[in-house]
């Protein structure tokens, strides 16, 4: 199954302001197709179902599709997992556009995130690894001025993801903005 995966995650740690990179093995990917089943594997394996969505263990998983970046004509789904906000169940909520594919450009199959940071950051992940990043200056922006100041402070061309005020005041109903000359939302089950 060469070129359709990259065969690593990004496990990121916000509570401990630390990052890994897991491996995933070609046979789990030939069972579960990366996207939305690989994640419902992580998710179901490792947390606890008395967890809120809100708990800072709650992992948040973003996945990209097993075509996603290809030449395949329209593979441009990606999709974010965990328990629901809104719903307090599991829950997908699947987006396209050009992150996913920029994702795994950079190296990564998905992204696993828990825990909770001390003050306001973002991820800036690129071809040469991933930095966390203080983001005081953008807490309280419309997402795409969000966009803008990210891309003013990383690459041009930088592919954004964030949330708005409503996620960052705990609305649970939230979505995520995924952007770049085109935006996409994730808002199926308030993910943001």
């Amino acid at each position: 199954m060469p070129y359709a995966y990259n065969g690593k995650l990004l496990r990121v740690d916000l509570t401990a302001g630390r990052w890994e990179v897991e491996t995933i093995d070609e046979d789990m990917v030939r069972e579960y197709l990366l996207g939305s089943g690989l994640a419902a594997k992580i998710f179901f394996e490792e947390v606890d179902p008395s967890l809120d969505a809100l708990d800072p263990a709650s992992p948040l998983i973003f996945m990209t599709g097993l075509l996603t970046g290809t030449i395949v004509p329209t593979p441009s789904r990606s999709v974010v997992c965990g328990r629901s906000p809104l719903t307090d169940i599991w829950n997908e909520a699947c987006f396209g556009g050009y992150w996913g594919a920029e994702l795994k450009f950079a190296g990564y199959d998905g992204i696993i995130v828990t825990g909770k940071a001390e003050k306001p950051i973002y991820l800036w992940i690129h071809d040469d690894g991933m930095e966390i990043r203080p983001a005081d200056e953008l807490w309280g922006l419309e997402t795409y001025e969000t966009f803008e100041r990210v891309r003013q402070a990383t690459d041009p061309k930088a592919r954004v993801s964030c949330i708005g005020p409503a996620g960052e005041n705990g609305v649970r109903l939230a979505g995520i903005t995924f952007g770049g000359r085109d935006t996409r939302m994730a808002g199926r089950g308030g993910m943001g």
